[in-house]
């Protein structure tokens, strides 16, 4: 895998109806240093996994009760948003083209070579992490006071704080006070910091 700091941070669900699959991929990626958590269905996976915990799920297309693609369908529901690697024993990879258009990573049949599923997890992962980053940037941006907010498009836009200071009425020196909040909260090291996050929120005019 790719490092320590991802294994630490990351946590790999297995959901999947067959007990020797969640116990080999389990000792196989427990030994690859990954946290893992193995649901027997996807109704468990819903009911017990704490989706605060950044990650990705290996998800059985077909099983007993409630499907892998039903289980897609109700994470997006829920505005869950988790990467899915699909695993089958049935049909083709053509016939699951459309999950990937709803957010799985790839399909994978069974039965998936190490190799094939590190790869795929090295994806679901990279994936993972930008949506972790996202959620975080937008909860600090949300941290924000509304002055504070006012400040920040305008540092984006490259504007010093005698201009930031005649644009919002004003003094220099509550300008400056709300730099310093805005990158201490936005975890900012300069404008072009604020440019990048606040480009990647969508909140660049």
């Amino acid at each position: 895998m790719s490092g320590a700091d991802v294994h630490e941070l990351m946590v790999i669900r297995i959901v999947d109806d067959d007990e020797e699959l969640l116990a080999s991929f389990r000792f196989l990626l427990e030994g690859e240093g990954w946290f893992v958590r193995t649901y027997s269905s996807a109704e468990e996976f819903l009911e017990k996994d704490n989706f605060n915990i950044p990650g990705c799920a290996i998800v059985d297309i077909r099983m007993n009760g409630m499907s892998g693609l039903e289980l897609q369908d109700t994470l997006i529901e829920r505005s869950i948003r988790m990467p899915l690697i699909f695993l089958s024993g049935h049909g083709t990879v053509e016939n699951v083209v459309d999950t990937l258009k709803s957010g799985a990573v790839t399909f994978l049949s069974k039965p998936a070579s190490l190799d094939k599923l590190r790869e795929a997890i090295e994806s679901a992962i990279s994936y993972a992490r930008e949506i972790s980053d996202h959620k975080n940037e937008l909860r600090n941006w949300q941290s924000l006071t509304g002055k504070e907010k006012e400040v920040a498009k305008l540092v984006s836009q490259g504007l010093l704080n005698k201009q930031i200071a005649a644009e919002l009425d004003i003094a220099e020196r509550t300008v400056q006070t709300h730099r310093t909040m805005v990158y201490r909260k936005l975890d900012a090291k300069n404008g072009i910091d604020v440019y990048k996050i606040l480009n990647k929120l969508g909140l660049v005019e």
